[in-house]
């Protein structure tokens, strides 16, 4: 840290549980570059790969390098994966059988009644107001219900070919984010025993690219967008070399050793909105000078940003809550400083949320500023279950605190403020920009467990999961719209000598195929299929059979 830093903490620790009032911009006033990187972040992904020692380039696409069957959907799951072993061990072989049931295609009947009472959060008059209003989309008294995922048990029958007994750890692979991955986490069962597992989270599986997928005018290598995997190809050259299972089963990121100043704003206050005097939106800008090559600064509760980096100045700025709002009298914001702390620091009130230089300036607005000096740790424990509370709130246990945490520092560590090359996605520094994808990213998950094999005998260990289908989506005004694909990989990432596979079909009477290279034939009684030992990747393709889903309601 620099002496000019050191007296700079000095002067500003003046500023503990003081409040600053509305004041002018202390530095000289310039053009202020807007990042149009942010207002382009809804784009729509497309595909790629990183972990969070770095990004890792993949091939595919529609018709693309490497992509050589099946269809390349624009919503890809990713594909069912075999069991591995922690370590490698040439005296264990595996028989494989994977049945793929599509069960959760029969319709079921749901009664309005039954509508209503799941909600089980409104009270009794409210809960009869939604029959009523049911009533009256669906007067026959309720509708027909389809899922489009399936069932998939993935069974294994482990030998232990060696004269002693042996334990081992398997890993079982899984695609999912942490928004999916309740519903989406298999239950491993050895012997039909269900097993104790512990959960590896994997990173980002994705990349990405620049404005409208890349095509944007002067952007074709941004990265303002995700691009998530769309082949099995693209998860064939995430988990080719081993790092990504490695970083999962790594040690955590520890930021303990990370030294944060800490600016935290509480009890915002201004003006109300008043339309008729030009008050639509009362904002208060943080304004304040830095060297943006020795320091980085992330927010909370910011949501407006202007940076000029070759003044050396930015703005971070946020709606004062009114009298009403959700979480009025109750909000916090926080600017963490990380290298050389910031300069000038003062706060202005507008009359909107523009943040043009010529923007009407408010009197009476201003916050309560407290300074502290903490490690990044500390502050994120403190802040992120601000952000994703509610998220954590409504998982079923998979996601509790500790697995959020850690893959919010691999993806800060590896795309945001932390990254040696931050991704134009999160240059304004907003940790909500990041919490959002940090749930929503696809990854590739691993559930460990130990078990016994006795010599010269055999376990069956199974994984029973539900399966997302891949399909395009209906407004694409693609051909394939309708179809829905599910696929498998043979020996992707796994360490095991697998003695046979195959692949059974359960339809439920619910499909017709479109395409695959199973070989399977429903016609001809055909749903049970050996998978060839040289044949990486298994694909399947269905449309809904005409009919299957009736007309009127049941007939009791």
């Amino acid at each position: 840290m620099s002496k000019e830093s050191e007296r700079l903490f000095e002067a500003m620790n003046q500023l503990k549980d003081s409040t600053i009032e509305a004041g002018s911009q202390t530095f000289r006033r310039r053009p202020w570059r807007r990042q149009a990187a942010m207002a382009a972040c809804l784009c729509v992904a497309a595909l790629g790969a990183g972990i969070y020692t770095g990004v890792i380039p993949l091939g595919g696409g529609d018709g693309g390098a490497g992509h050589q069957e099946g269809t390349t959907f624009l919503s890809y799951a990713g594909p069912v994966f075999p069991l591995t072993l922690e370590e490698a061990d040439g005296a264990v072989t595996a028989q494989r059988a994977v049945t793929m049931d599509f069960a959760p295609w029969v319709p079921q009947w749901l009664t309005n009644e039954a509508e209503a009472a799941s909600r089980d959060w409104l009270t009794e008059e409210e809960r009869q107001a939604v029959v009523e209003q049911y009533d009256q989309w669906f007067p026959e008294g309720g509708r027909w219900e389809t899922d489009d995922h399936i069932l998939v048990t993935d069974a294994y029958t482990l030998s232990n070919t060696a004269g002693e007994e042996r334990t081992v750890t398997v890993l079982y692979p899984f695609a999912a984010s942490l928004k999916t991955l309740d519903t989406l986490r298999p239950t491993l069962t050895l012997d039909g025993r269900e097993l104790d597992t512990r959960l590896h989270v994997g990173a980002y599986s994705g990349g990405f690219e620049g404005a409208w997928n890349g095509q944007l005018a002067g952007d074709p290598q941004g990265s303002v967008n995700l691009k998530y995997a769309k082949s099995w190809e693209d998860y064939r050259a995430l988990l080719a070399d081993g790092s990504y299972l490695a970083n999962a089963l790594g040690d955590e990121p520890d930021f303990t050793g990370v030294p944060v100043v800490v600016y935290k704003l509480t009890d915002p206050y201004g003006p109300a909105v008043d339309e008729e005097a030009g008050v639509t939106n009362p904002t208060l800008r943080a304004a304040f000078r830095l060297d943006y090559g020795r320091t980085t600064v992330l927010t909370y509760g910011f949501h407006g940003g202007s940076f000029d980096q070759e003044g050396g100045a930015m703005i971070q700025s946020f709606s004062i809550p009114q009298p009403g709002e959700p979480g009025y009298g109750s909000d916090v914001y926080y600017l963490l400083v990380l290298g050389e702390d910031i300069q000038d620091l003062t706060l202005q009130g507008y009359a909107d949320g523009s943040l043009d230089a010529d923007a009407r300036a408010l009197d009476g607005c201003g916050a309560a500023v407290e300074r502290y000096e903490s490690n990044l740790d500390a502050v994120l424990r403190e802040i992120l279950p601000l952000m994703a509370g509610s998220q954590l709130a409504d998982g079923a246990g998979s996601v509790d605190f500790e697995v959020y945490y850690r893959a919010f520092r691999e993806y800060l560590l590896s795309y945001g403020g932390l990254a040696s090359q931050s991704m134009e996605r999160y240059e304004a520094g907003w940790l909500e920009s990041m919490d959002g994808d940090v749930w929503s990213v696809d990854r590739v998950c691993w559930l460990e467990a130990e078990i016994t094999l006795p010599a010269g005998g055999s376990a069956a260990v199974t994984a029973s999961m539900t399966k997302q289908a891949s399909y395009d989506y209906a407004c694409s005004g693609r051909d394939n719209v309708g179809v829905k694909g599910y696929d498998l990989v043979t020996g992707m990432g796994s360490n095991l000598t697998f003695t046979g596979q195959t692949a059974r079909l359960e339809d439920r009477g619910q499909i017709r195929i479109v395409r695959q290279n199973f070989g399977f034939d429903l016609e001809g009684g055909i749903d049970t299929v050996t998978l060839e030992q040289g044949t990486e990747h298994y694909y399947l393709e269905v449309r809904r059979l005409d009919g299957t889903v009736p007309e009127g309601p049941p007939e009791t």
